[in-house]
């Protein structure tokens, strides 16, 4: 009688594993992804989350699956990207070397831009206004508007950036 006792409650016990890896299992799937912000970044992912609400923009990390990082970019010229994927994480990658000599407007501006492709699904304009100046943040970089972004541009550009 013990030992059918003692076999009862091991089995019990075993069933409760087994349901409670099975839970566990199945509760974790691609919705959950752990989406990691560089501390360095995270100042400019929450700015550019408040300036996105100051014009009635929703940005929202998690839904756009945005991971953030500084990394060394090999590319020649290359000072950040947006590397967009169905399956996997959204990934801004900002160079190292540039952001750690770069100015707050500067890590603005190129952390901007990533994001504008990745959150906001942002194409390249190399528009100029009629002083050659580029009118979006989302310029290429190789075009032939001049990037002109300053306190006293910075608000116009980022309303062009969130319209």
């Amino acid at each position: 009688m013990k030992a059918d006792l003692i076999k009862r409650r091991l089995h019990t016990i075993k069933l409760v594993l087994i349901l409670s890896a099975m839970t566990m299992f199945w509760s974790c799937n691609k919705n959950d992804l752990d989406l990691f912000v560089d501390p360095s970044l995270q100042e400019y992912l929450d700015r550019f989350k408040a300036e996105g609400a100051a014009r009635g923009v929703t940005v929202d990390y998690v839904e756009s699956r945005i991971a953030a990082y500084l990394r060394t970019i090999l590319d020649s010229g290359v000072i950040g990207q947006c590397a967009h994927s169905e399956t996997e994480e959204n990934t801004v990658i900002i160079d190292r070397m540039y952001f750690n000599s770069a100015t707050d407007l500067e890590k603005e501006f190129v952390v901007f831009h990533e994001l504008g492709h990745c959150v906001l699904n942002r194409e390249h304009l190399d528009d100029a206004d009629n002083q050659g100046n580029c009118i979006s943040i989302m310029t290429s970089g190789i075009g032939a508007c001049n990037i002109n972004y300053t306190a006293s541009t910075r608000k116009g550009l980022l309303d062009e950036l969130f319209q």
